[in-house]
């Protein structure tokens, strides 16, 4: 009987033990981080390309934007990582339209070239 006791009072000890190491783990939202340091947290695959090309056509409005989507990250409502796909068709749908540089790679001889400079060395040789 008096094992049994020490056995519970031991499992509740490593239980609390457990719960301590995982509530200090657990990440705490920052309140020092900037409403842009937080949503570039969230991107992924040419996320934060997208979010300076929106920032140098559209400083205001994508302040604004870049705040909504900050709240909603603070919020719990959005947990997924955002794609550079996905944002620039967040700031195509609210009306910001602007250019990103883009360019299409080959493997040329175990290398990536840039298209361009394929079809012109292919002229030349």
């Amino acid at each position: 009987m008096e094992e049994d006791v020490e056995i519970k009072l031991i499992e509740r000890r490593k239980l609390e033990a457990m719960r301590r190491r995982l509530k200090s783990a657990a990440p705490s939202p920052d309140p020092t981080r900037s409403d842009r340091e937080v949503v570039e947290s969230m991107l992924y695959d040419r996320g934060a390309e997208v979010l300076d090309a929106a920032y140098s056509f559209y400083p205001e409005q994508t302040g604004r934007l870049v705040g909504e989507i900050a709240a909603m990250v603070k919020d719990g409502r959005l947990k997924e990582k955002v794609s550079g796909g996905e944002l620039y068709s967040i700031f195509r749908q609210v009306g910001l339209r602007f250019q990103l540089k883009t360019s299409i790679k080959v493997q040329d001889r175990g290398k990536l070239v840039d298209l361009s400079e394929k079809l012109g060395t292919r002229k030349d040789e």
